[in-house]
């Protein structure tokens, strides 16, 4: 297929109906073998085919690359690819991205890959992408694999008072929310539709977050840019994650989500408002950190790792 012309991709404010498109999706595996097939697969019942499927393994320990290279070895709709370590999500995806531009995609399709995609979900997605104006990233509603009509994300802002995301249907049932495509200042980068032009005139992922915090970033420098998201609760995933509380906070994540934080607070903000946020991170968030630690019966290390990640957040050079 022929690729867009990126001049006059946001001209009109519209994708060019007549130009043909290309849509890859793009997935980052790290050792986990048995939930990565199951999101390929989902991926190839599209109804909108994708043009390629892309698999960066994250240099994993576990064979995962050689067992998925042998798994699709003569499909020609995915693609596995070794990257030379764990790089993140950010600088991962970007990888992908920059790998799909170069094999002529127009439209790409970050997405975890713990992940069910429904059949309908690229269809509704490019839709919006199609008509809405300056659509510069479109997400879907995603829900809990285990609880299939409940609301793990979905379109949000940021909350200037609380500096930090807000999600107002996180929580509800999916039978329950509007069903309305909405502009919002927040989409998750668990499932994101982003036309190629995005990327060259917004630029990529920022690689200073390792994972945390590179979506609101990116969607604060879209809606910077003077671009528009759109939430489409038509488009569906769902997602294999259980318990915040339990698969959030070890010390590893609870490190990351801290840094990443401090970083949006460095990085997005003024020095007033960004002390602000980190103000807050070091006091109303450490004891709800905390709090959510105690419940998961997690120890001291994870409560260290918390207030390690926002000072090295703050003070290291990103």
């Amino acid at each position: 297929m022929r690729t867009v012309d990126m001049e006059s991709r946001f001209e009109s404010g519209k994708l060019n109906k007549k130009s043909d498109v290309s849509i890859f999706a793009l997935m980052l595996n790290w050792n986990e073998l048995a939930v990565t097939v199951p999101c390929i697969e989902s991926l190839k019942k599209s109804k909108l085919p994708f043009e390629k499927i892309v698999v960066l393994d994250q240099a994993s320990e576990d064979g995962s690359y050689e067992k998925l290279r042998s798994l699709y070895e003569g499909d020609d709709q995915v693609i596995v690819v070794l990257n030379e370590k764990n790089y993140g999500f950010a600088l991962g995806m970007n990888k992908g991205v920059k790998k799909s531009i170069g094999m002529g995609a127009t439209l790409v399709f970050l997405v975890n890959n713990d992940t069910v995609v429904d059949e309908d979900c690229l269809q509704n997605l490019y839709d919006v992408i199609e008509t809405m104006p300056l659509a510069a990233a479109v997400g879907p509603a995603i829900m809990y694999y285990s609880n299939p009509n409940k609301i793990w994300q979905a379109g949000g802002y940021f909350n200037r008072l609380r500096m930090g995301v807000a999600v107002p249907y996180k929580g509800m049932m999916y039978s329950d929310i509007a069903k309305d495509v909405t502009s919002v200042e927040f989409l998750t980068g668990c499932a994101l539709l982003i036309p190629v032009a995005t990327f060259e005139r917004v630029g990529y992922l920022d690689p200073a977050y390792f994972f945390y915090g590179e979506d609101a970033d990116y969607g604060l420098r879209i809606k910077e840019a003077k671009m528009n998201l759109y939430f489409v609760p038509t488009a569906k995933v769902w997602h294999k994650v259980e318990d915040i509380a339990v698969d959030r906070t070890t010390p590893y994540v609870l490190y990351h989500l801290a840094k990443s934080t401090a970083i949006l607070m460095r990085k997005r903000f003024s020095i007033v408002r960004g002390g602000y946020g980190v103000f807050l991170q070091f006091t109303v968030y450490t004891l709800f950190r905390t709090w959510q630690i105690l419940k998961a019966r997690r120890g001291v290390d994870s409560i260290i790792a918390w207030l390690r990640g926002l000072i090295d957040g703050i003070f290291e050079k990103v």
